[in-house]
């Protein structure tokens, strides 16, 4: 089986020009400022008027069932990257925050389901549950973990900026992954998807937990992954994996 964790398209700084125009504005709006809050970014996003059909070019709704969602980056500004995210029905993130990123901001051009997250002496728990409606705009900073999904019949597109005060290699690189039923953090400088492979993982932390309504939501959408997975790769780690989740549902239950 051929796992694929990242699925990117970079564009060079110099082929901007061939970018939609919202787009090319917001990226010279981020090239001139030189620190940006999320408040203020949410602004330039506001400002730039993207329409979903100026992120097709990017959209991937054929993405691997193994994959949570579509990833596909547009621009590496250096210290801060543009990325598009494809949702298919039923397709969720794992639980995660966003690596390096300082200030960053979300726009979804659609109806997501949204949940943002607490995590105090190794203890996961849920804040909000606070939506996106279709062109809503949410912010993002260094604290945040959160999580996101499509629980409709359509399928939606949503741009994500994250950036840096200075320059580095990847913004988004060394991102956590809260992984309920391991009870541990994952490491990941690709997607934050349910059930990575022990290659997409760069380092563990053990011994974290979460209340209950959390851990059983956590463990149904991750069921709901692997099921999807098993019915088109019925292979034996994901039959584990599967069985694995079920048995921890019945025992919440």
């Amino acid at each position: 089986m051929v796992y694929v964790v990242e699925r990117t398209t970079a564009i060079p700084a110099l082929a901007t020009d061939s970018l939609p125009r919202s787009l090319q504005f917001l990226i010279r709006q981020l090239e001139q400022t030189a620190h940006l809050t999320p408040e203020q970014l949410q602004g330039c996003l506001q400002a730039a008027q993207v329409q979903p059909k100026d992120l097709m070019s990017w959209a991937d709704f054929a993405h691997p069932v193994t994959d949570g969602y579509g990833r596909q980056l547009v621009y590496d500004g250096g210290r801060f990257e543009v990325m598009v995210m494809s949702w298919r029905e039923g397709d969720y993130s794992a639980i995660h925050d966003h690596g390096a990123t300082e200030w960053g901001a979300v726009q979804c051009f659609g109806s997501a389901e949204h949940y943002t997250y607490d995590f105090t002496d190794n203890m996961l728990q849920t804040l909000a549950r606070c939506d996106f409606a279709p062109g809503e705009i949410k912010q993002v900073d260094h604290d945040l973990i959160h999580q996101m999904g499509n629980p409709s019949e359509q399928q939606i597109l949503s741009l994500h900026v994250y950036g840096c005060d200075q320059t580095r290699a990847s913004i988004t690189g060394n991102a956590r992954i809260f992984d309920l039923l391991e009870q541990c953090i994952q490491y990941t400088d690709g997607g934050v998807f349910f059930g990575l492979p022990e290659a997409a993982i760069c380092a563990r932390t053990p011994g974290i937990q979460g209340d209950r309504a959390t851990t059983l939501r956590h463990h149904l959408q991750m069921r709901d992954r692997f099921q999807r997975i098993v019915a088109e790769q019925p292979e034996p780690m994901w039959v584990e994996r599967l069985a694995a989740v079920e048995k921890a549902i019945a025992q919440l239950s």
